[in-house]
């Protein structure tokens, strides 16, 4: 099992303090968090998820970083030949906060909740 989450909240104000102390986006600094990075050291696939509730979209600005991140990320890993795959940045949209109270989206595809464990699992070729 994975390890619980052990707060159940979230801690602000480091990212408070990013948003106050460092550039304005204006000066095209742009700042943002990545929800997760699945991980499997057994089947050597990576990916990075960016998750949003309530039908949010993600942000234009947020779309452009991790796909281009992905994209550098990619073309490392095609280099290295050890056998890792990358496989990208991924969209998971939440019509309200779960499976249970709405629907799912992965990337701008609507998902079962097992259909989305499956792709999550990173076991599949």
């Amino acid at each position: 099992m994975t390890k619980r989450e052990i707060t159940g909240t979230r801690e602000l104000e480091f990212s408070q303090w990013i948003r106050d102390e460092l550039p304005s986006s204006k000066t095209a600094f742009m700042v943002s968090d990545l929800d997760f990075i699945l991980w499997n050291y057994r089947s050597k696939r990576m990916m990075f998820i960016e998750v949003k509730t309530n039908s949010h979209d993600v942000f234009k600005f947020q779309r452009i970083m991790f796909t281009q991140m992905a994209k550098w990320i990619q073309r490392g890993i095609d280099q290295c030949r050890d056998g890792w795959s990358f496989l990208g940045y991924h969209e998971i949209v939440f019509e309200r906060k779960n499976f249970q109270d709405g629907k799912c989206w992965l990337n701008k595809r609507e998902v079962t909740e097992q259909q989305l464990i499956e792709f999550l699992s990173l076991t599949q070729p």
